[in-house]
């Protein structure tokens, strides 16, 4: 089958047409030697050769030999770049025209083309996936057979273009005045000299100050999402920012133009791009009047609850979930002196594993109340966290950070998966936390034990710590010493918690922080005598499982005992949890105490025993004894 190549396709497409659509012929493709599989190409348009590299996608056809060294392809879309003052060809799509074909043309590199061969070393962005390593050009083609005479002839890549004479009238002056060309947000790199986005501002963060060794100065970055799911941050500092930050609007379309891009500081940026856009003087941002409905008003990548106990510590994640309950806000001292709010709540979804959430700041007063008022109603909304961040301080939880967003019910397939699962029964399945102590690697089902059971079988007594559920009945508590006092400075998003010691001025102070504070916190530390019908023993609970047993804060009770003085108010909150029956989550582990070795039974989680879930929970039992 004959073929027709493009006259000086090549030389087009390094002057700037990118609406060509030029036929080429593969005249050598190879596989490249990096992590992540890519193959690079020498492309010709039968009078001169340039290097190209092919996107992901076509990755299968390479290897299928879809596509192939001699193939006649035509370019549909392609991003020419210049790396380290080079110039390659990304081909983004194209269709193959012929599979296999004799070369054609005469192949003589043009004269304008440099010697150098391309060396692309380190780390670059391209199309739609990252390219990490890339041979110089000279080895790529050496086994390229440039049909001239039945010589071999290796091709190098120009160190600069200029463009043939039936090129020059369409010089950098007038290119420069062309618009650019829309392209995605994936297919943005440093090497390209003109680009426009066109993408919604889906987050934008406030303007913060700073100051280094340069002076003083201010920033603010708004995140961006294109119709192909493609992410990015743009930033801007000082004067910039006085001329953007009133203009960008989240929920609106802009085009995008004339900014430089730099990699992005993964310490701050947890969008899934290499790159970020720093806004200058020359930027322009220009806002889209139309509503474009192929471009989504947010992207997720969610992952399930029971995902996140092998989740790196501070990864950033999407999660989805019902909320199941929500605690009260509380203010808690930064190590800077800076009051800010807390709240905890719990999410629980199909995974059958349930995590807490610790909202920040204006978190708690603005979605944290939203929450707390559909919780109080009745109903148990759905809640999506864009950008949440995991820790592994005691168990997995996730927690806010600036740039994290929550949306309450949103509407999303997910949302309605999970609204069909919880009112068709999730609502009453058992689920188990991986926050609180929870180690990763947990069975899915505690070990249910008796309280007999923990002494009779060693438990707590090996190299790492036992995790089991008894259901007991408290028997007493001891009201002496049933908290501490507390350090509230926070130590990245979590507080201190090391005990304090009050100054002769009335402040207390912390040894770990080295600070002083007017307002300590106050911490449960209980010791609950529990028993079953095989035995007693001790156990610890402190502040959150001692909250569950107490039903109120260790600081309300501390005031009721040493400030009120109401002995009968306080004597009745403790008669109250006497002789109830819970479902204790215990971490069993052996500890030193001096020369002594004690087994230290440490409550995890108390739940009232739910009739209705302890006798699904028996039958199921008995089912399984009867097979």
């Amino acid at each position: 089958m004959a073929a027709r190549l493009t006259a000086n396709a090549i030389a087009a497409v390094n002057g700037g047409d990118l609406d060509l659509k030029p036929v080429v012929q593969v005249l050598d493709l190879k596989r490249i030697a990096q992590p992540q599989e890519r193959y690079g190409a020498m492309v010709s348009d039968g009078s001169a050769a340039q290097q190209a590299l092919l996107a992901v996608k076509f990755n299968e056809a390479a290897k299928s030999g879809a596509v192939r060294s001699g193939s006649v392809v035509q370019l549909l879309e392609y991003v020419c770049s210049t790396v380290k003052n080079q110039r390659i060809i990304v081909i983004l799509d194209m269709k193959i025209i012929i599979r296999d074909c004799e070369t054609i043309g005469n192949h003589k590199l043009h004269p304008e083309f440099a010697s150098e061969t391309l060396d692309l070393s380190s780390s670059r962005n391209f199309g739609n996936s990252r390219v990490q390593s890339l041979v110089p050009a000279a080895k790529l083609v050496s086994s390229s057979a440039m049909n001239s005479g039945n010589k071999v002839q290796n091709f190098n890549v120009q160190s600069f273009y200029r463009p043939p004479s039936n090129y020059k009238s369409y010089g950098a002056i007038m290119k420069n005045e062309a618009p650019a060309r829309v392209i995605p947000i994936a297919a943005l790199n440093p090497y390209q000299g003109r680009w426009t986005i066109k993408a919604r501002v889906t987050a934008k963060g406030d303007i913060r100050r700073y100051n280094n060794a340069k002076g003083d100065g201010k920033v603010f970055s708004f995140d961006l999402l294109d119709s192909d799911g493609g992410e990015i941050r743009a930033t801007c500092f000082n004067a910039v920012v006085d001329r953007f930050y009133e203009a960008v609007e989240v929920g609106k379309i802009y085009l995008l133009s004339k900014g430089s891009l730099k990699p992005a500081q993964k310490n701050f940026n947890h969008l899934n791009n290499q790159w970020e856009i720093f806004l200058e003087a020359t930027t322009t941002l220009e806002c889209c009047p139309d509503e474009d409905s192929s471009i989504p008003t947010q992207h997720f990548n969610f992952r399930q609850i029971i995902d996140i106990e092998n989740a790196e510590n501070n990864s950033i994640i999407d999660i989805i979930g019902i909320v199941e309950s929500i605690n009260p806000s509380v203010t808690i001292l930064r190590k800077n002196g800076m009051e800010t709010q807390r709240r905890i709540l719990n999410l629980k979804d199909v995974s059958g594993r349930s995590v807490e959430l610790t909202l920040w700041g204006d978190f708690c007063n603005r979605e944290g109340r939203q929450l707390q008022e559909k919780l109080d109603s009745g109903l148990f909304p759905a809640l999506a966290v864009k950008a949440g961040k995991v820790s592994d301080f005691s168990g997995k939880s996730v927690g806010t950070i600036s740039s994290t967003q929550l949306f309450i019910d949103p509407d999303l397939p997910e949302t309605y998966v999970l609204r069909e699962w919880f009112d068709g029964g999730g609502k009453d399945a058992a689920s188990h936390s991986i926050s609180k102590d929870m180690m990763p690697g947990l069975a899915l089902n505690d070990s249910r034990k008796t309280v007999s059971q923990i002494k009779d079988e060693g438990l707590g007594r090996g190299n790492k710590p036992d995790w089991v559920t008894v259901k007991a009945t408290i028997s007493f508590i001891k009201t002496d010493n049933f908290c501490y006092t507390a350090c509230p400075l926070l130590i990245g998003d979590r507080p201190c918690n090391k005990k304090v010691t009050r100054l002769a001025s009335g402040n207390w102070c912390c040894d770990r922080c080295s600070k002083e504070f007017e307002e300590c916190d106050y911490r449960y530390l209980l010791q609950v005598q529990v028993q079953d019908h095989t035995g007693v023993t001790w156990v610890t609970a402190f502040q959150e499982s001692g909250e569950e047993i107490i039903g109120c804060s260790a600081k309300e009770l501390y005031q009721l005992k040493h400030q009120e003085h109401d002995d009968k108010k306080f004597g009745d909150i403790i008669r109250r949890c006497l002789f109830e029956q819970y479902l204790f989550r215990l971490k069993i582990k052996e500890e030193h105490y001096g020369e002594e070795q004690q087994v230290k039974i440490t409550v995890v989680k108390a739940d009232k025993v739910n009739p209705s879930m302890e006798s699904k929970y028996l039958l199921d039992l008995i089912g399984k004894l009867c097979t």
